[in-house]
């Protein structure tokens, strides 16, 4: 009976620190220990209020500013009230599929659970900016790894599933924004090493679209 006991408090410290992260370039995609999940929503409108809460993923934000987001229009009333059911159901999405808790709130602040969550926009804004920040120094050898690092993270558009939501698609631009700047600063940082097959390569990747590489 203690053999047995103590097996499950190893089970259950084992699934306590199963890493959970979120791709969102390119498309939603959820990993649990680097193997792709599939989430069961219990409704669009809570896979609505995970996207948007996505978008905030660094920061605590007042559950109004949400509520706008995935409800634009709607009564104070009627929002807090959509609110408090598509919460439910997508921490019940998660609970269901893996027992993970998507969110955090404390008082009249949410965000998404980033004790237990990593996402990769998160990553790549914090390359991007630090890598920007050290060219902008003059520490090109350190600000090209920030650099692309964020470079290999942007696998495409911010959430492309969500064209219509203006809450995501403000935040598409942004990335695609700072992602334009990355790719800049690369050229910068190679061309002030003098690094011809670099820059070659660069030359090469901006004729082909499908990579989105932006212009001059």
């Amino acid at each position: 009976m203690r053999a047995n006991t103590k097996m499950n408090n190893v089970v259950e410290v084992e699934k306590k620190y199963m890493k959970t992260s979120v791709s969102t370039f390119g498309g939603l995609n959820i990993f649990l220990d680097d193997v792709p999940v599939s989430i069961a929503w219990e409704s669009q409108k809570a896979r609505l209020l995970f996207c948007c809460l996505l978008v905030t993923c660094d920061q605590w934000v007042h559950r109004q500013k949400i509520i706008e987001a995935v409800w634009p229009g709607c009564t104070h009333a009627s929002g807090e009230k959509n609110f408090k059911t598509t919460l439910s159901r997508l921490r019940k999405s998660f609970s269901l599929s893996r027992g993970v808790a998507p969110v955090l709130a404390q008082g009249e602040a949410i965000r998404l659970n980033y004790l237990d969550i990593s996402v990769d926009a998160s990553d790549f804004r914090s390359n991007a900016t630090q890598g920007i920040k050290l060219l902008v120094r003059g520490e090109i050898k350190a600000a090209r790894k920030y650099l692309e690092a964020a470079q290999d993270l942007y696998l495409g558009d911010f959430l492309p599933e969500e064209p219509n939501n203006s809450f995501i698609t403000s935040a598409r631009l942004e990335h695609a924004d700072l992602y334009s700047s990355v790719i800049k600063s690369l050229e910068k940082s190679y061309l002030l090493e003098g690094n011809s097959d670099a820059l070659e390569v660069f030359s090469l990747l901006r004729n082909v679209p499908s990579l989105n590489l932006p212009c001059d």
